[in-house]
């Protein structure tokens, strides 16, 4: 699991959100305005993404020739 650190910026203009990922590799995400809008983007990062399941459409199109 990736580890997440949020950082001050030195000029106090911000945040920045510090990833470590599994593999070790590491990366900053810059410009947060408030320490809750990193503390927002952490959460929605850490929740399952939809992109690695399948996706079941709600509703079935139909396709018509012209």
């Amino acid at each position: 699991m990736a580890t997440y650190r949020i950082i001050p910026k030195v000029d106090q203009t911000g945040f920045d959100v510090a990833i470590v990922g599994n593999d070790g590799a590491r990366q900053t995400l810059l410009g947060f305005k408030t320490h809750s809008d990193a503390q927002a983007w952490i959460a929605g990062d850490k929740r399952p993404g939809t992109a690695d399941d399948p996706w079941t459409p709600s509703y079935f199109r139909t396709v018509s020739e012209f």
